[in-house]
């Protein structure tokens, strides 16, 4: 890996930190998140004007992909306020960004479309779940049922569920539109349309559940009204496409894209440091044992 290309995901990785740690100081909402959804498609917005030409190209099938990516969004956004509302970032992010790549291996296996899982990953995964288990606990002697029931435990795996959603969907996606010969679109121009629909997408499924509900209604309502909350809400939303942009620039300078995908776990110690100091978050010995060993786990799953 170069220089460049570590630099860039590192640089990813502290910005993922960043606004989760923005949105858990705002005690976040869908309401939220909505904000932060439509303020990432108005910059998204003229990537979509200057190829609106070719959105006719487009199959149903993909169209339908891209209609549920934003509704395994919103799950993903519903799962992490509510986690963030509930519990400590030092607890609900290291498992809403772990335990989806458990569960999207178990799917891939299931579905045949993961090929040959090499030791390295298998051992990854084992430590993934030893993390996830020892996490929540207060202390290492103490193992019991009602340290994963509790609400924050829960609406971290809705966001898991949400991930899992939308990473299995966009990779379906993306593998359809690579295959419309008539886009005449490179790799990086198709992967960055497909970012600009996802992203209306999630904001529109966002914005249908927001409104639909009286308390989401009046939070967005004192949202608005709050200068300081509003501009957390897109400050959020343009970190979130910028991040994701980082990422993508940083796969040209790799010969191997799982080390990207391995290295932008960093994001995990980061976030759960930011939250057990910026934050005052509990280090309970467990915890930090346990970021330890996902982080560790996460990085064989990505490179073996």
């Amino acid at each position: 890996m170069s220089w460049t290309a570590a630099f860039l995901i590192i640089t990813s990785a502290f910005m993922h930190a960043f606004w989760n740690l923005i949105s858990k100081r705002r005690s976040p909402t869908l309401a939220f998140f909505f904000i932060a959804a439509a303020s990432a498609a108005l910059l998204v917005s003229p990537m979509l004007a200057t190829h609106w030409h070719l959105l006719p190209l487009i199959p149903p099938t993909v169209w339908v992909l891209i209609l549920a990516t934003g509704v395994a969004q919103t799950v993903y956004f519903s799962g992490l306020a509510g986690a963030y509302q509930r519990g400590d970032m030092s607890l609900a992010y290291p498992l809403a960004r772990a335990l989806p790549v458990l569960a999207i291996a178990a799917i891939s296996v299931a579905l045949g479309t993961s090929g040959e899982i090499g030791y390295l990953s298998i051992f990854g995964m084992l430590l993934i779940t030893a993390g996830c288990i020892i996490l929540p606990l207060p202390y290492f002697r103490r193992l019991k049922l009602r340290d994963y029931v509790g609400a924050v435990y829960l609406m971290a795996i809705v966001a898991a569920i949400g991930t899992t959603g939308y990473t299995l969907l966009d990779d379906a996606a993306l593998r359809q539109l690579r295959d419309i010969s008539e886009l005449s679109l490179s790799t990086t121009k198709t992967t960055l349309l497909f970012i600009s629909l996802q992203t209306v997408s999630t904001a529109i499924l966002i914005g249908l559940v927001t409104t639909a509900k009286t308390a989401e209604r009046q939070r967005l309502m004192n949202l608005a009204s709050n200068r300081k909350d509003l501009f957390s809400g897109m400050l959020t939303g343009i970190i979130m496409v910028a991040t994701y942009g980082l990422v993508l620039a940083s796969m040209a300078y790799v010969r191997n894209v799982s080390y990207v995908a391995a290295f932008r776990q960093l994001s995990i110690p980061i976030g759960a440091l930011l939250g057990m100091t910026l934050q005052r978050e509990a280090r309970f010995r467990p915890k930090i044992a346990g970021i330890a060993i996902i982080f560790v786990g996460l990085i064989l799953v990505g490179v073996g």
